[in-house]
């Protein structure tokens, strides 16, 4: 799971761009989720099959219809990952390709006016901007290839459910940082135990974050040379 985000940080996040999946999981195993194990030895299991894995797609969303944030991130959690993202409330639009050390950066004209860094007329003339990503700001709401899963313990385990007609376990465990926050990750009761839901509660918040994609194959490419603003070579004083 992502470290932790306050309040304040809710409103400014993001989401991915072009991905290009082909599905192909990685042998589930058939077994169920044994019952007879702690909430805290199911989710350190579910947490071990997520650090494994490969690539994954994650969706989010944090706040309300009409005032929240919204992505789509497609990542091998290393080095290549694209990313979508919306802000409801501000009309913002944002996606990301990230390769290596390189960013390529599609900004709607909001986005630009939220951008941590300077910004010139010729950002507007092409559809995509490539900086380093060593010069990725905050501000800038990037998002990084790697995702964090970190280990909890105090877990409790609700009763079996299910998501989307699949059944899973939901686990709870509360957020020592925030009061009356609570993480809930629902884990996958059949096949491996993939970790498929987190609902974290950090008043008046509600952020949901869904996993799929595990282990998918897919492919990036950078946008055309001739669509790509390098933000490297402009003069420090470009008007």
């Amino acid at each position: 799971m992502q470290t932790k985000t306050t309040a304040a940080a809710l409103c400014l996040i993001l989401g991915a761009a072009i991905s290009g999946c082909a599905v192909t999981d990685d042998g589930a195993d058939t077994r169920s989720v044994d019952d007879t194990r702690t909430a805290d030895q199911l989710l350190g299991d579910a947490t071990r099959t997520m650090r494994a894995l490969t690539s994954l797609t994650i969706d989010m969303q944090v706040g309300s219809e009409g005032n929240g944030y919204s992505s789509h991130f497609t990542t091998d959690l290393k080095r290549r990952c694209t990313l979508k993202a919306t802000w409801s409330r501000r009309g913002a639009a944002l996606e990301q390709i990230r390769i290596g050390e390189t960013d390529y950066i599609h900004p709607g004209g909001t986005y630009l006016e939220m951008w941590g860094r300077k910004t010139v007329p010729a950002m507007r003339q092409k559809p995509w901007l490539k900086s380093p990503v060593s010069a990725a700001l905050g501000a800038d709401n990037l998002v990084d290839c790697a995702w964090q899963f970190p280990s909890y313990k105090g877990a409790t385990k609700g009763d079996p459910t299910e998501l989307g007609g699949k059944p899973v376990i939901p686990v709870k465990v509360k957020d020592d940082e925030i009061s009356d926050g609570m993480y809930t990750f629902y884990v996958a009761a059949e096949g491996k135990p993939y970790i498929v839901r987190i609902d974290h509660q950090e008043p008046p918040y509600l952020r949901i974050t869904k996993f799929s994609g595990f282990n998918n194959r897919f492919t990036i490419q950078p946008p055309a040379a001739v669509d790509v603003l390098d933000l490297s070579k402009l003069p420090s004083d470009a008007p």
